[in-house]
């Protein structure tokens, strides 16, 4: 799939445990996709009375997403595939009101302020997304990446390795 002008690969059916693990080996300079097709998004464990994936807990035994969650991270994914990252952010906000405790939303909104060149804000809203992703270590190394690049889009090397060293930490786990 090609986002503005990168060639991007799409993984596919992926869960917020396997995230990494479907998208590792990317070449320099490409980014994972803003919204990953058919990307299941599981709640935080630490939500009372729905079931998250933790730590041991297979990914597949995940509570479903409300049904307007996925359908407005799908319209996301095409919006900002299309090259609207404007409408894919008013989609994945909207997609937030409903599910404000979900990380990965917070994660693909900080993929689009990246690509926005917001990167500020997208520093901001992937830290967001760790904070409510406590012991996905997978989802914590991608953030981390999009904390990385957006540090480098400041001119911030010193700050930007820093972040690198972090998802070398997470993705030894």
């Amino acid at each position: 799939m090609i986002f503005r002008g990168v060639l991007i690969p799409v993984c596919s059916g992926m869960l917020v445990a396997g995230l990494l693990g479907g998208c590792t080996g990317m070449a320099g300079g490409q980014r994972p996709p803003v919204v990953e097709q058919g990307t299941q998004m599981p709640r935080p464990v630490n939500q009372p009375g729905v079931r998250g994936a933790g730590p041991g807990e297979s990914p597949a035994s995940v509570t479903a997403q409300p049904p307007a969650v996925l359908a407005l991270l799908s319209r996301a994914e095409d919006q900002a595939n299309a090259g609207d990252l404007a409408a894919a952010s008013t989609s994945l906000e909207r997609a937030i009101r409903i599910d404000s405790r979900n990380p990965v939303l917070w994660h693909h909104l900080a993929s689009v302020r990246l690509a926005e060149g917001e990167y500020v804000q997208a520093e901001q809203l992937a830290a967001k997304s760790n904070s409510l992703a406590p012991g996905n270590h997978a989802l914590q190394a991608r953030n981390w990446q999009l904390i990385a690049e957006a540090r480098r889009g400041r001119g911030d090397r010193s700050g930007a390795g820093v972040a690198e060293q972090r998802i070398r930490t997470l993705t030894r786990h």
